[in-house]
């Protein structure tokens, strides 16, 4: 028989449940009338689980879900990231810092970092803005950052060089090649 999948939120209260339990050695009937007495039927609903269960999650014959979907994006307080990657202990992801337009490649979860707890998936706007700086990161440069004589776009239009701008339209324009990487230079 397969083992059960639950969130973190149930797992903290079963174990609660079961470390309240005074005896060394609990039988299963004490850890079952233990983790049933702890648990709510929304708890039970939220995973999809019924009372036929408990059994299961009093012996613990169940699995905790991971917080994270490979090809995901998340955002957290100052940072968003997509998943690459998921091992024992360890995301490898994408991350943009946005206060540092910094992109960095592996985090660890599950260990109490500012990243893994605040976490949420992304939102579309969000996934665009870590699109839009893995793009400029890629060229060695910053998060909008253009150099007159690189070739732009507008999201409408032909491909022109850059001079200069105002700032609240630089984020309208895509960085087409480097001044560096032109061949007619």
């Amino acid at each position: 028989m397969p083992k059960l999948t639950i969130s973190k939120e149930l797992d903290a209260k079963i174990t609660k449940a079961l470390d309240d339990l005074t005896l060394g050695f609990s039988p299963h009937l004490d850890k079952i009338y233990a983790v049933s007495g702890e648990l709510s039927n929304s708890d039970l609903d939220a995973n999809g689980l019924t009372a036929k269960d408990i059994f299961d999650l009093a012996t613990g014959n169940y699995s905790v879900k991971k917080q994270y979907e490979v090809g995901r994006y998340y955002r957290s307080s100052n940072s968003i990231f997509k998943v690459k990657n998921i091992d024992e202990d360890m995301v490898r992801c994408k991350i943009f810092y946005e206060d540092e337009n910094v992109m960095i490649e592996d985090f660890y979860f599950n260990c109490g970092n500012s990243i893994d707890s605040e976490a949420r998936p992304a939102k579309n706007r969000e996934v665009k803005i870590l699109n839009r700086a893995e793009q400029f990161y890629k060229q060695g440069r910053q998060l909008n950052e253009f150099k007159q004589g690189d070739v732009v776009r507008r999201a409408q239009g032909e491909p022109f060089y850059f001079r200069e701008v105002h700032e609240s339209e630089e984020s309208t324009l895509t960085l087409v090649c480097t001044k560096e990487k032109r061949g007619d230079l």
